[in-house]
């Protein structure tokens, strides 16, 4: 919590620390001369190392990888674009979107897959908005929990909390439907939607990605572009098609003739012709010269050469006084090393247009060129080629993406094979068909998650063998034999919570529902609603980054503290106490 080590160091000695003990102190003839014997008590050497095998830290493994996939393959990214000009820069209406989309989308597939899936969007959401991600991220992490609760396949504790009630052995051979419980799901994910609405996004981190300077550490450049004819925008403004702010770019000013419009270009019915200044990075002009709405112009003033896709795209520092030294764009031939003037990055044209702004050493501006061009600049004495920019979306890759993806979450909802398999197949798929690059595989995941859920694992053993998970739960039972049902629900809730912090959502769904039915049984209580209680618990839990695989997977993005998941969560996490007693005990009375 304090983070003066790093977490995934701190869940590896956790795992050292567990082998270690019996191994070292199990032997000792005093403790066990008083009946304690540690090698009973503490995880043997493959259970220590059972982590790194555990189906939730390979499924994690598996689902950052297949982010990578999908990012790469600009599919996210096109949603963005679509989706952006819905929300806008609103932060309000961004949180609802995901409320929305995550929520509706976690009751029918698996939450963990659903929060893989939306990330990259989320991220490319941030950086359109110039919002910080950490204001987004733990909303979508948070969400997909509570949607999880819709149904029984929403999350994976909801299937082993109905399998153990579905065992005449274990529960109580109660067959759980689809959606006997979606009432109080559709309560939980409300509360929740309203705590961020009201609450929660007030006191969320505004922490810039690590490594990331002044915006979104791009540089940016200004660009023309002109309206051709047959363009969709003519006719509309830019305002109502929403064009340039899809693109994530910014409207400088709009250029008719000798008309000019800066503060309300964006109100201005366009007209072929129109010339129109903007703000964009690198990857913003690739897309632009995608697009057949507009063209990307060269600074030399011929508008009949304009750019398209594809193309190569150099940052460049200008360094020779004799070719650049207050010249202006126009006069400058960089056709003689196969290159055109793009763009250049400053904040303001000395002219009217690109052509007449006046460059000068040290400048930064953007060429297009060949493979053969950027060879040609790297020789030149009058250039220091700093960056190449290539579209680094495989756009043909989009289709196959999409089926691995439906096969990866559809198949697991509807039939009895584990996501783990599905999400491994989906990983060799996604190599097999070119969307990831083998070389890239291992670079796709974020590796001190990964470590840091195996080191935890260790502890959960240890919570069970040595009876200490039991003895905590078997303690609260007697302190609350005496309680009227409403505040057994209650008790359980919270138990529940504060274990799944330590031993995972599914372990402690598996230690406390036993000891709901058996409660339920002492005390002439249906002990269905007292199980829902644990179920909830245990697929809701917000109160550190170790309690639940979404929350890790945020965690491992940066953005985060240990600490910020108390400060988000805990307010929810009691919120979610009360009214999830409440909603239960209402639909499910249990005298």
């Amino acid at each position: 919590a304090t983070e003066r080590m790093p977490v995934d160091m701190v869940a590896i000695l956790l795992m050292v620390t567990m082998i270690a003990i019996p191994l070292f102190l199990g032997n000792i003839p005093f403790l066990l001369r008083h009946g304690i014997d540690l090698k009973a008590a503490f995880p043997t050497i493959e259970e220590g190392l059972s982590g790194l095998s555990s189906p939730a830290t390979i499924t994690v493994l598996a689902m950052f990888i297949l982010s990578s996939g999908v990012q790469r393959s600009g599919l996210v990214h096109e949603l963005g674009k679509r989706i952006f000009p819905i929300v806008g820069n609103s932060e309000l209406r961004q949180v609802l979107m995901l409320a929305l989309v995550v929520g509706t989308v976690s009751g029918f597939i698996n939450n963990t897959a659903a929060v893989a899936v939306m990330l990259p969007m989320v991220m490319d959401l941030a950086k359109r908005s110039k919002r910080s991600p950490a204001k987004l991220l733990m909303p979508l992490s948070f969400l997909a929990q509570l949607g999880g609760t819709l149904t029984l396949i929403g999350t994976s504790t909801n299937l082993l909390v109905a399998s153990i009630v579905a065992d005449p052995e274990r529960g109580f051979g109660k067959v759980i439907g689809m959606f006997e419980f979606t009432k109080v799901g559709l309560i939980v994910l409300g509360a929740g939607i309203l705590y961020f609405v009201l609450i929660g996004r007030w006191l969320l981190p505004d922490r810039p990605l690590p490594g990331a300077g002044k915006g979104d550490g791009e540089s940016h450049f200004l660009v023309e572009l002109r309206v051709p004819e047959g363009s969709n925008l003519i006719g509309r403004t830019l305002a109502k098609s929403g064009f340039i702010t899809k693109q994530g770019a910014e409207l400088v000013r709009l250029q008719r003739g000798e008309t000019a419009w800066r503060s309300d270009a964006e109100r201005q019915p366009l007209a072929a012709g129109d010339v129109l200044l903007v703000r964009a990075t690198p990857q913003q002009v690739m897309e632009l010269m995608g697009s057949n709405q507009v063209k990307v112009l060269t600074g030399g003033g011929d508008e009949r050469r304009a750019l398209r896709a594809p193309a190569r795209l150099v940052q460049v520092m200008l360094r020779s006084p004799q070719a650049f030294g207050h010249r202006r764009v126009g006069e400058v031939d960089f056709g003689r090393l196969r290159a055109r003037l793009v763009g250049v990055e400053v904040e303001s044209l000395d002219g009217a247009r690109l052509v007449n702004h006046e460059l000068r050493v040290g400048e930064i501006v953007l060429l297009s060129t060949s493979a053969r061009g950027v060879e040609a600049l790297e020789r030149s004495p009058d250039f220091v080629v700093m960056e190449q920019i290539e579209d680094v979306f495989d756009r043909s890759k989009q289709w196959p993406v999409l089926l691995i993806l439906a096969g990866v979450v559809l198949i697991p909802a509807f039939t009895t094979i584990p996501i783990l398999l599905t999400s491994l197949v989906g990983v060799i798929l996604m190599v097999l068909t070119g969307v990831l690059p083998k070389e890239e595989v291992y670079g796709s995941v974020s590796w001190d998650v990964i470590f840091l859920i195996a080191g935890v694992i260790p502890l959960a053993i240890a919570m069970n063998k040595s009876g200490t998970a039991d003895w905590l739960a078997l303690h609260f039972v007697a302190l609350t034999r005496d309680w009227s049902p409403l505040y057994i629900i209650f008790g359980l809730y919270v138990v529940t919570t504060l274990l799944t912090e330590v031993v995972s959502n599914n372990a402690a769904a598996v230690i406390v529902v036993p000891i709901a039915i058996a409660i339920g049984e002492q005390l002439g209580l249906d002990p269905f609603p007292l199980v829902l209680a644990v179920m909830f618990a245990a697929s809701t839990t917000f109160l550190t980054p170790v309690g639940y695989q979404t929350n890790t997977m945020i965690y491992g993005t940066g953005v985060y503290r240990f600490l910020d998941f108390a400060r988000v969560g805990a307010p929810l996490n009691v919120l979610l106490a009360f009214i999830t007693t409440y909603a239960i005990a209402h639909y499910f009375p249990p005298a």
